[in-house]
């Protein structure tokens, strides 16, 4: 039987009942001292799907797609999937029923040479993945990067672009209609703002949004007013809002918190599919400037060889912990 995705101490590593914060996901066997981000299930809950990234300060460095089994009593250690492991590839999302999964990619085109984000897409036939392909105009150009595709039932995709202007990227939505993609249209205010807002998901019935946003990458570091921040240099850290759609319309986005939000950032939001859960990543760690307190060189030798080291991890907490209406996603 899959873990039940919403209760049990096997498949999410549950905070104890009452306990509605974030909590570190498969603890050691998917968020571990290294490079964690993003994370989906599969619709059954036997699969957990996430971004495994290198250390290194090089760009693009090499993102790996992954995928975790449950075995009935525990996640498996990862395996990369078999079209992922040359490029930077970002964390995927599936489909709300499997069978399409979405990602971003440094890969190119076999028709073109512009090194540029797209968008990807592969079919899932079976237990089998095919070969991924670039998701076609007017979603993905030559000029402009794409990233963070998210989709509802009805094939409608929310994604981030630069698209308006290079370097400042915005949330856009574009209906799938007679198998096609209309052009895309930016969200209002209510979502997208002066800074940088990107990786939205969606829920499957068009009702939730959750998205990332950061502040300006140099002086005067301006950002929103409640994004978190703390000592040392105020480099353009990502927050996680939320936004609910009411009468056709989004309300103005809610900064989180009980804990999701950090000083370090956070990324990749998207719900279980049970709708009960919202998973996402954080570089949080006990690294802040200053230190509360003086560590000699055996505490730093632990924190930096910890799980909590800086690098993404995977955390999960409560959808009702958010203020949000338990809808039910199935």
């Amino acid at each position: 039987m899959p873990p039940t995705l919403h209760a049990g101490p096997h498949s999410f590593e549950l905070l104890p009942t009452g306990e509605d914060a974030p909590h570190l996901f498969a603890k050691g066997v998917i968020s571990t001292p290294g490079d964690e981000a993003g994370g989906v299930f599969s619709p059954d809950g036997r699969e957990f799907y996430f971004a495994q990234m290198n250390p290194t300060t090089t760009f693009p460095r090499v993102g790996l797609l992954c995928v975790s089994h449950w075995n009935g009593k525990s996640w498996s250690p990862p395996e990369a999937l078999p079209f992922s492991g040359k490029y930077l590839d970002f964390p995927p999302r599936l489909s709300p029923d499997g069978k399409t999964m979405y990602f971003a990619s440094s890969r190119l085109p076999v028709d073109s040479k512009a090194h540029v984000l797209r968008i990807w897409r592969v079919n899932r036939t079976g237990d089998n993945w095919g070969e991924p392909v670039p998701v076609p105009a007017p979603i993905n150009s030559d000029d402009r990067w794409n990233w963070g595709a998210s989709v509802t039932t009805d094939g409608t995709m929310y994604f981030a672009s630069d698209r308006e202007e290079p370097g400042h990227p915005q949330i856009y939505r574009s209906r799938f209609v007679n198998g096609a993609y209309e052009p895309p249209e930016k969200l209002g205010p209510e979502i997208n703002s002066d800074f940088n807002d990107s990786d939205p998901y969606i829920s499957p019935d068009e009702s939730l949004l959750f998205f990332v946003s950061a502040g300006e990458g140099g002086p005067p570091f301006r950002h929103r007013p409640d994004t978190l921040t703390g000592g040392g240099f105020p480099y353009a850290r990502g927050d996680i809002y939320m936004s609910e759609r009411v009468n056709g319309r989004w309300t103005p986005a809610m900064h989180l918190e009980r804990g999701v939000n950090s000083v370090a950032d956070e990324g990749t939001p998207a719900l279980t599919p049970d709708g009960k859960q919202l998973i996402f990543s954080s570089e949080r760690s006990p690294f802040v400037i200053p230190m509360p307190k003086r560590i000699d060189m055996t505490e730093f030798e632990k924190l930096v060889h910890s799980i909590l080291n800086g690098h993404g991890n995977i955390y999960s907490i409560p959808v009702q912990a958010l203020g949000v209406t338990d809808r039910g996603m199935q």
